[in-house]
């Protein structure tokens, strides 16, 4: 299984913040709590069911935004790069809505999870 480190999660968000527009860019390092980042990054290396590992980043950045931009794209790709050989379905037009609920507080790690797992593709 894959280690999540600070850096890695970085990187993941660099990948996000370079799909948004030319404001966006300037924000590309910008970390709003460190703390929070480590954190979620220490947790994440305990966890070693992947779809629980997944859902625990998902709930944690778009929760928690440990960046000034960028945390709910940054938490679906932490989530995609923790599950081998799937990804979680990019067409799925609830993908919006269930990350801002997050987001908001309304959705806990299970019901992130069992989400995940009905929208699993096969990574061609």
């Amino acid at each position: 299984m894959r280690k999540i480190t600070v850096d890695v999660l970085m990187e993941i968000h660099l990948i996000a913040i370079e799909s948004g527009d030319k404001e966006e860019m300037k924000l590309r390092y910008a970390v709003r709590d460190q703390g929070t980042l480590e954190y979620i990054a220490d947790r994440a290396n305990r966890i070693n069911d992947e779809l629980d590992r997944a859902a625990f980043l998902l709930y944690s950045i778009a929760n928690y935004h440990p960046f000034v931009d960028g945390n709910k794209r940054t938490a679906i790709l932490s989530a995609d790069l923790v599950i081998e050989n799937y990804i979680i379905d990019p067409s799925a037009p609830e993908s919006d809505a269930l990350i801002r609920n997050i987001a908001a507080g309304q959705l806990d790690e299970l019901q992130i999870k069992e989400w995940i797992k009905t929208k699993l593709v096969k990574y061609p």
